[in-house]
């Protein structure tokens, strides 16, 4: 009589297989299944021998010996730490006078390289990290004003310049920033503003271009960073013609010369959603000049001052709490004894659940 053959169980096929050899042996019968001869996993054993446990060890001695110890002299700018020098023991003191500490009352604390990195005076000035713009920005409305002025004259002088290609700085490059000698140089340039928004310059604007012109290899001098004082700024904004507010701001080319200036010498960077709709250096000035808004709303309404001047009007920066309202009127302290003494929770629970009466009310219970 005909058989089936045994067939395994799901567990078994999902059962995972071991990476050995196998043997397999086939029947010549079709009626039996075939049948796979496996050497148990824990015959196969990994052969080490004594001597290739000690070669590691043998070539980690070789390079040791190889090794010289002797000092390496590391170039570098920075002002390193001076060598550790050991102070001599009592008994090598040839002074007769000399008097050993018992212990560390008293005594001076000399060298140590505790915060050694963090005095300016061992960092040379070259490592220091120079942004593009400022560390500190201008926040003053008079100065932001005259700092764009300066990059509209630059970006203007750069786009009509008949300098050379090879010197030319253009729209999208690297500009320098120059200091106090061609910051007065760019301002004393006159602007004439045609009816559709275009500007001409009157003056050295081949000279500011050149003082635009960047250098790699040039260091930077600590006087090369120029300022304005608030009043002299409010000075210049008055000898100005308004016009110069008129100066179209379609080309996207010449746009990004003008913010990217202003970023470099005031250290706004302006959004990209609020420079869409900028059309003239008016709009920009009044995205440029505009004060942050407050992230609270009190904020906002302490700083207008409207409501915070009226007598019945208190303005407060968070939720009003009962806790607030008891101490408004100074019962809180008297409050919080009365707890107290009778070993209620002052807030929050303590453990005390929800009270049970209402439960019992509702037929909850």
């Amino acid at each position: 009589m005909r058989r089936i053959a045994r067939i395994r169980t799901a567990s078994a096929l999902l059962r995972p297989r071991a990476t050995v050899p196998s043997m397999s042996v086939s029947n010549a019968s079709p009626r039996t299944a075939p049948v796979c001869l496996r050497r148990p996993i824990s015959t196969y054993r990994p052969l080490y021998s004594k001597q290739t446990e000690e070669l590691p060890a043998q070539e980690e001695s070789a390079a040791l010996e190889e090794y010289d110890a002797e000092p390496v002299d590391i170039q570098t700018e920075l002002q390193l730490p001076p060598e550790i020098m050991v102070a001599p023991r009592p008994e090598e003191i040839t002074d007769s006078s000399y008097v050993p500490a018992d212990n560390a009352e008293g005594l001076e604390e000399v060298g140590g390289l505790a915060d050694y990195w963090e005095t300016q005076e061992h960092w040379n000035p070259s490592v220091e990290i120079r942004g593009f713009g400022p560390f500190a920005k201008v926040t003053d409305p008079a100065v932001l004003q005259v700092c764009a002025r300066r990059a509209v004259v630059e970006a203007v002088a750069v786009r009509d310049s008949a300098a050379s290609a090879e010197n030319k700085p253009s729209l999208t490059g690297l500009w320098e920033r120059g200091g106090q000698e061609e910051q007065t140089q760019a301002l004393g340039l006159q602007i004439e503003v045609a009816e559709n928004g275009a500007a001409s310059l009157k003056g050295d604007a081949e000279g500011v271009v050149k003082g635009l012109t960047w250098d790699p290899e040039a260091e930077a001098s600590p006087a090369a960073e120029a300022g304005i004082e608030a009043s002299e700024a409010q000075e210049l904004l008055q000898s100005w013609d308004a016009s110069w507010k008129r100066i179209s701001l379609e080309d996207p080319a010449f746009k990004f010369a003008v913010t990217k200036r202003i970023q470099q010498l005031t250290g706004h960077l302006l959004p990209d959603a609020k420079l869409a709709s900028v059309r003239n250096v008016g709009a920009l000035l009044g995205v440029l000049i505009a004060p942050p808004k407050p992230k609270k709303l009190a904020d906002e309404i302490i700083a207008n001052g409207e409501l915070v001047n009226l007598p019945n009007v208190t303005v407060h920066a968070r939720r009003v709490t009962p806790i607030d309202k008891e101490q408004a009127v100074g019962r809180w302290k008297v409050i919080v004894e009365e707890l107290q003494k009778r070993d209620l929770p002052v807030t929050g629970t303590a453990g005390y659940g929800k009270p049970i009466e209402k439960r019992w009310a509702t037929g909850q219970v």
